[in-house]
Order: structure tokens, then sequence, then C-alpha cells
């Protein structure tokens, strides 16, 4: 596989460990073990763990812990990874085959396009546009990106980098279009309960046989050297 240079994250990987104020910053300020682990009793049982291999796709009491954020999800419904990196790499190279189309919302995270470009598969990007100060997609839009080769709709809500939300409207009517092909919406809800105003941005859980969200302890949580997706 011929993977593109993913050339933000090699920039990032050679300067923002290496500046005083990192501006660019994606995630909120993480916390640290003493405050995640507090009281006597919990920093006890934190260092009586054995670091020994873990259940591969996560404990029964993490998974059921994870279900319970999304109504309707049992543990057999949540893969625990590495970080939510992880989780779109597994994703993808499950989903796709040479020759497959995918749509990919954008600006985004990129490391899905590029995945799906050397797994062989054609990008469509379908862009969130700007007016007057918001940022919106065009299902109007979406429905001429879609073809019988569409193997997955991806997208990121809330939005990286722009903010912008699609409420339950929208991805209603994406998984409509998605359902006419048969095919997947991949929601990468790593921003979701970041939010600063109104009400935790709706998820697209449930609201399709084909739905599939990915996430992670990364950003909403502070957590990100605990590389939890």
């Amino acid at each position: 596989m011929r993977l593109e240079t993913f050339a933000l994250e090699r920039f990032q990987s050679i300067w923002e460990n290496r500046v005083a104020w990192n501006v660019a910053e994606s995630g909120v300020q993480p916390l640290r073990v003493s405050e995640l682990i507090a009281g006597p009793a919990n920093h006890d049982a934190l260092l009586e763990l054995d670091l020994g291999y873990p259940q591969t796709n996560g404990t029964v009491e993490l998974r059921e812990t994870i279900a319970g954020m999304y109504p309707g999800a049992t543990p057999e419904h949540v893969q625990v990874t590495n970080g939510g990196s992880e989780a779109n790499c597994i994703l993808l190279m499950h989903l796709i085959e040479p020759g497959d189309e995918i749509v990919f919302l954008t600006p985004n995270y990129m490391q899905a396009s590029g995945l799906a470009k050397g797994l062989g598969a054609t990008v469509r990007p379908w862009r969130l546009r700007e007016s007057q100060g918001k940022w919106a997609v065009d299902a109007a839009e979406l429905r001429t990106l879609v073809t019988p080769k569409t193997r997955a709709i991806l997208l990121c809500n809330p939005n990286n980098p722009t903010g912008a939300r699609l409420d339950a409207a929208t991805l209603d009517e994406i998984c409509r279009v998605a359902s006419t092909v048969g095919a997947w919406v991949v929601d990468d809800e790593i921003y979701r309960g970041a939010e600063r105003e109104a009400d935790d941005t709706p998820t697209v859980w449930g609201l399709y046989e084909r739905a599939i969200v990915s996430s992670g302890l990364s950003k909403a949580y502070g957590l990100p050297g605990l590389r939890i997706g």
C-alpha cells in the first residue's frame, strides 16, 4: 500500500514539541494523573495494577461504560483501540476495497482521506461552505456525489477545524442518501462533548443500521496520553 505524505501531521511531528506555546493545539489542556486519580484509594489501586496484556477489544466493564453513552448499544457494538487514529485505520481497512468510492466531508482530519486513497478508493470531497460566519453542508450536493460505488460517507461532527455541527435533521438526510446505495455512514465524533454552548451535538448512532461512530478520550476528556479510542 502506498500512502501519501500526511503533511499536517508531519509538520506537527517536527515542530509541536519544540515550541513554548502551541496555538494550533486541537484539544483542551490535558489532565494530570493526579487530577484523574483523586483520593488515596484510587491512587493505591492504580499502583497495584498489573501491566500485562489487557483484553484486546477492551474489557467488558469498559465496553459496557462506553455502550451506555449510546442508546441501544451493547458491549458487542464497541471496539476499544489505541487511540481514535487506530480506530479509523482499522475501520477503513475493513471497509474499503480497490475501486470503491468514499464521500469525504471536508475540511476534516486528513488521515482518513489518505488511507482511503492508499487502499485504492476514489475520494470525493463534500465541502462545508461558509456563509455569514457559519459553516454548513448542502444535502443536495451530497446526492450528486453518491454513486453505486460509494462505500462510505465520512463525517466529522463536531467538525475539525471549523467547529460546525451537523444537526439531527441533516444526519437523518445523510443516512437516507447513504441507504439508497447501501453505503456506510462513518462519523468521527471525537469532539462531541467539548461544546461550549448549547447541548451535545447529535450522534449518528442509532439513525441507520450502517452507521458507525469513532471517538476517544483525546479531545473532550483531555486524556490524549491514555491512547483510548
